[in-house]
C-alpha cells in the first residue's frame, strides 16, 4: 500500500508556478505603480487594516467573479463553532476584530443561532453525556438546557419572534424537524410521516416558512414546510444535491450548498461522476420553487453559508486538507475573502446585527487531551529517540512499534475511541512502523511514513458479531484531491454515543465498482440509519491526519482501492520525512538507504518525489527547488 503522500502533483506545479512568477513580478510592478494600492491587493493579498474587518483574498477559482469582494463595515460580531486543542467551543469575533470565548465545558458545542433580539445563543452540545440544545445568555452567561431526551437534538434555528427554536432530532428513530417552545414546552415533530431524514432547518424572516433538507427523493433537496406543518413543498425539483438553506434576511433569497457544478448530463439527468464538487449558490424564492439559481463560490467543498445581516454577503466553511477556515464573498459573487481568527477548524457560522453585551467564558482549567511521553535514546546511538513496543495493540503475528514521539497520542486516541464508539477499532492494525530496508513494488511506498514509525493503517474491514459493516465511508474532494471520511457505527443506538450520519457514505462493492461504474470506483449509496462517531475528525484532534488517494495512471484509487488509502494515518507534528526518520535512525544507516542518487536509479524514483521526503540533495541535483522556503 503506497504511502507516498499524495500532493506531489499539486506542490510541483506551484514550483514551476513559481518560476513563472518570477518573471512576471517585476512587470506586475511596473504596470501597477499608478494603480491605488486597493486595486492591487484584490488580485493579490490584501490585509485591510483600520475600521474594516481583517481579511485576506483568496485564490480566485475559475468560474467564478473577477470583481473583489467588499469587507463588510464593523457593523455585525460573528459567531462560530472552533476547535482548539481537541475542543469545540463557541467563540465570537466583535466588530472591533477582537475575539472572545462565549462557552467553556460545553465541548462539543456546535451550531451558533443568535435570537433576533441579539441577547441568546442557541447551541447544541453533549455537556450532559447526549446531544441538546441550550441557550446562554450573552450578558450573563447562564446557560439553560431546552430539550430533553436521549435521543440526539441538534441544528436550532430560531423563529423570527423569538420564541420557538426549529431543530432536528432523531427521537422518531429518523432525521424529522421540530419545533419546541424556548422554555422547552410545546415539542411538535414537523414531518413525522417522513421516513427520509429531514434536517437543517432555516425559519424565515417572515415567519410563514422553514426550510430544510431532506432525502425523501432518494437525494438532497431542499423543502419549505409551514410551522403548522399544513403545507410542505420541494423547492429544489432538481436532480443534484441541495442542502444546508440559509435565508436571505429579507427573505426573498436562499442560499444553500450543491453539486450543481459539473455534475449534470446532456438529458438532465445527475451524472455518476464529477458530482463530488460543493459549491454556495443563492436562487430566488418565489414562494414556490428556487429560480435563477447561481453559483458564488468554487473552491470544491465550501459548506455552512450564513448571510450577514445587512444582506450584502456570506460567510461559508471552505475545508482544505490542513484546516477548516472560514470566508466571506459578495452575495453577488466576487473574490471570496478569509476571515482572520485565531483558530484552523471552524464548523459553523452565525451573525448578530450589533454588538452585544457579551460575558466571556470563565478562564481555562482544561488539560490537554494528550502527553507524549519520548524514550530518549542512548547518545552513543546517533539519534534522539527510541522506538516504542505497542503491546497494546495486536498486529500480526503479534505487535508492532511507533516512534515513542508520538506513541502516546495513539494510545490516548485509542482509548477515547473507545470511549465515543464503544468499539475497541484501534486494538488491531493492519500496519505500523516497517524496517528501515523494506522494499515495496508499485502498492507501497519504500519513502513511506511507515518507515518514520508515525504511520497507522487502521482494520480495512470491520463487522460487528452479525456480520454487519461498523466502517462507513464518506467521499471528500478537496483541492483537487481525493480524501475518505471514516465513520464507526457506535454500539450503543440510543443516543448516548456519536449522531445520525447525514452525508451519503461511498460503495466499494465489486458491483458498485465494476458493473454500476467502471472506472469511477463506485457509487454514493443511501445514508444509513443510525449513530456514528467521525473517527477521522477524533484522529485529527489527537495529530493523526488522513492523507488523500492516489490517481497515478498506473496506480489509480477509481481502478485500484488499494490506491484509496481510506486507512492510513499519520503524525507528522510539521517535520518532513526525512527529520522524522533522523529523530530515529542514526546518519549512517540513513545515508546508506537513502542516499539521493540510489533511491532514483535503483528504486527508481523520480527526483521530484525524492526532494519532498527532504532527502539530502547532492550539488547536481536540479535547481528548481530553491525558489522553495528552505525549511521545506
Amino acid at each position: 500500500m503506497n504511502k507516498t503522500h499524495p500532493h506531489i502533483r499539486t506542490r510541483v506545479l506551484l514550483t514551476l508556478g513559481l518560476l513563472a512568477l518570477v518573471f512576471v513580478i517585476a512587470s506586475i510592478t511596473l504596470s501597477t505603480s499608478s494603480v491605488p494600492s486597493e486595486q492591487v491587493e484584490s488580485k493579490t493579498v490584501a490585509d485591510v487594516s483600520g475600521p474594516e474587518r481583517p481579511t485576506v483574498v483568496a485564490p480566485l477559482a475559475q468560474g467564478g467573479s473577477s470583481a473583489p469582494t467588499p469587507t463588510p463595515r464593523n457593523s455585525a460580531t460573528i459567531f462560530y463553532s472552533a476547535e482548539q486543542n481537541g475542543r469545540w467551543e463557541i467563540y465570537a469575533t466583535l466588530p472591533d476584530g477582537t475575539s472572545t470565548q462565549i462557552t467553556r465545558g460545553y465541548s462539543p458545542a456546535r451550531a451558533p443561532a443568535i435570537s433576533p433580539d441579539g441577547k441568546l445563543l442557541a447551541f447544541q452540545s453533549r455537556e450532559d453525556g447526549n446531544w441538546e440544545i441550550y441557550t446562554l445568555r450573552l450578558d450573563t452567561g447562564e446557560v439553560t438546557r431546552v430539550t430533553n431526551a436521549l435521543a440526539y437534538d441538534g441544528a436550532p434555528a430560531w423563529s423570527p419572534d423569538g420564541k420557538q427554536l426549529a431543530f432536528e432530532s432523531f427521537r422518531s428513530g429518523d432525521l424529522d424537524l421540530w419545533i419546541i417552545n424556548i422554555d422547552g414546552t410545546n415539542l411538535v415533530n414537523l414531518t413525522p410521516k417522513d421516513p427520509a431524514y429531514d434536517d437543517e432547518p432555516a425559519w424565515s424572516p417572515q415567519g410563514n416558512w422553514i426550510a430544510y433538507t431532506s432525502f425523501a427523493t432518494g437525494h438532497k433537496q431542499i423543502n419549505v414546510v409551514s410551522s403548522d406543518s399544513k403545507n410542505k413543498n420541494n423547492i429544489s425539483t432538481s436532480v443534484f444535491e441541495d442542502e444546508q438553506p440559509a435565508w436571505s434576511p429579507d427573505g426573498n433569497q436562499l442560499a444553500f450548498v450543491s453539486n450543481r457544478e459539473g455534475c449534470e448530463h446532456a438529458s438532465g439527468e445527475a451524472a455518476l461522476s464529477d458530482c463530488q464538487r460543493r459549491g454556495i449558490f443563492v436562487a430566488d424564492f418565489d414562494g414556490a420553487r428556487l429560480l435563477n439559481a447561481r453559483q458564488l463560490t468554487f473552491s470544491g467543498r465550501d459548506s455552512a453559508p450564513a448571510w450577514t445581516p445587512d444582506g450584502k454577503f456570506i460567510s461559508f466553511i471552505s475545508p482544505r486538507p490542513e484546516s477548516q477556515p472560514l470566508y466571506i464573498i459578495g452575495a453577488e459573487g466576487g473574490t471570496p475573502r478569509l476571515i482572520r481568527t485565531e483558530h484552523q477548524w471552524i464548523a459553523a457560522a452565525a451573525w448578530s446585527a450589533s454588538e452585544p453585551s457579551i460575558s466571556s467564558a470563565p478562564p481555562a482549567t482544561d488539560l490537554p487531551l494528550y502527553t507524549e511521553k519520548p524514550i530518549a535514546a542512548p547518545a552513543s546511538s546517533g539519534h534522539p529517540y527510541e522506538l516504542r513496543a505497542m503491546k497494546e495493540v495486536y498486529l500480526a503475528p503479534s505487535w508492532g512499534t511507533l516512534s515513542s514521539r508520538v506513541a502516546n497520542s495513539f494510545l490516548t486516541l485509542k482509548a477515547r475511541t473507545l470511549q465515543e464508539s464503544g468499539n475497541d477499532f484501534l486494538s488491531t492494525l493492519a500496519d505500523m512502523t516497517r524496517p528501515l530496508d523494506a522494499y515495496c513494488p508499485l502498492t507501497c511506498s519504500n519513502l513511506s511514513w511507515h518507515k518514520s514509525g508515525r504511520a497507522v493503517d487502521t482494520r480495512l474491514e470491520y463487522f460487528d458479531s452479525a456480520g454487519r459493516s461498523l466502517i462507513e465511508l464518506v467521499r471528500e474532494d478537496e483541492l483537487g484531491e481525493t480524501y475518505w471520511r471514516l465513520y464507526l457505527r457506535a454500539a450503543k443506538q440510543d443516543g448516548s454515543m456519536g449522531e445520525p450520519l447525514k452525508d451519503a457514505p461511498w460503495d466499494f462493492s465489486a458491483r458498485a465498482r465494476q458493473v454500476i461504474a467502471p472506472g469511477l470506483g463506485g457509487i454514493e449509496k443511501s445514508i444509513p440509519y443510525g449513530y456514528y462517531i467521525d473517527f477521522t475528525e477524533l484522529a485529527r484532534e489527537y495529530g493523526w491526519e488522513r492523507i488523500s488517494s492516489h490517481d497515478d495512471p498506473d496506480f489509480d484509487w477509481r481502478t485500484n482501492k488499494l490506491a484509496s488509502e481510506y486507512w492510513h494515518y499519520q503524525k507528522s507534528d510539521g517535520l518532513s520525512w526525512y527529520q522524522a526518520m533522523q529523530e530515529i535512525y542514526p546518519p549512517a544507516d540513513l545515508e546508506y538507504n537513502f542516499d539521493w542518487n540510489k533511491v532514483q536509479r535503483v528504486w527508481g524514483l523520480e527526483e521530484m518525489r525524492v526532494f519532498f521526503r527532504n532527502i539530502p540533495a547532492p550539488p547536481t541535483a536540479w535547481k528548481w527547488f530553491a525558489l522553495l522556503p528552505s525549511d521545506r
